[in-house]
């Protein structure tokens, strides 16, 4: 079944090219710094120790909801329906003006960056 975009129809064997998915798997992730923000998980993945959250107010990026990687605290001991305080490192990494003009053009998305946030400190809200 073919898709619909802002350019007409596509077909399903329309895939994302090779050399955009490599920029963007291959960014260079720098330190931008870290922020504290509540908010409560959303689902956990205790195998690859990453955790889904909702944040009360936005990431330096805008977004609310964001995949926490956890290199440094065990997810399995957080718990749902609980708020916590996050304290979280944001990394940040530019991509190259053909990747941003062709997601632009082709996909209709406005993107220069891509961001990575790892989760440092959980402490429960009272």
């Amino acid at each position: 079944m073919p898709l619909l975009s802002g350019k007409g129809r596509r077909n399903l064997k329309d895939e994302f090219p090779k050399w955009a998915a490599e920029e963007i798997s291959g960014s260079k992730m720098l330190l931008q710094g870290s922020v504290e923000a509540s908010g409560y998980l959303l689902d956990k993945d205790d195998k690859n120790n990453k955790v889904d959250v909702q944040f009360y107010d936005q990431l330096p990026d805008g977004r609310y909801i964001a995949t926490l990687e956890s290199p440094e605290l065990q997810v399995k001991d957080l718990e749902f329906a609980v708020t916590y305080l996050f304290q979280v490192k944001v990394f940040k990494a530019s991509l190259s003006k053909k990747l941003v003009d062709f997601l632009a053009e082709r996909y209709e998305m406005q993107m220069d960056s891509v961001h990575k946030f790892e989760l440092t400190r959980a402490e429960k809200v009272d």
